[in-house]
């Protein structure tokens, strides 16, 4: 009676996975758009927290089970994108409250001051 032969199997992981590039990078600067979003600040952070992620995402998606923290560049990715909101959102009421105040200042000097 003849066996038979198994085909070869890949070798296993040899030690822990390596981490994604730039995950905990996008994590870390998602975060910080979050607490941080005052204007300009929020949208800075967010943008270059979105960039760092999104590039993290693409490469977990060409190396599918090659990185361990994949997950955390899609939490990233989500954290960006909330604090690239919040710093817009901001921004944007920082610009309006400075052109409220320009349009009272403006108007208080042209109306030539107070007189009985």
């Amino acid at each position: 009676m003849t066996q038979i032969p198994t085909p070869p199997q890949a070798p296993g992981p040899i030690g822990p996975l390596p981490e994604l590039p730039g995950a905990t990078a996008g994590l870390v600067l998602g975060i910080c758009s979050i607490v941080f979003s005052g204007p300009i600040i929020g949208l800075i952070l967010g943008f270059l927290g979105f960039q760092k992620s999104r590039e993290a995402k693409q490469t977990a998606a060409m190396n599918p089970g090659i990185y361990a923290n994949a997950g955390i560049a899609q939490a990233g990715y989500v954290c960006s994108i909330i604090g690239l909101c919040l710093g817009a959102v901001t921004t944007l009421c920082g610009c309006g409250y400075f052109i409220v105040i320009m349009l009272a200042i403006v108007g208080g000097a042209a109306g030539g001051g107070f007189s009985p």
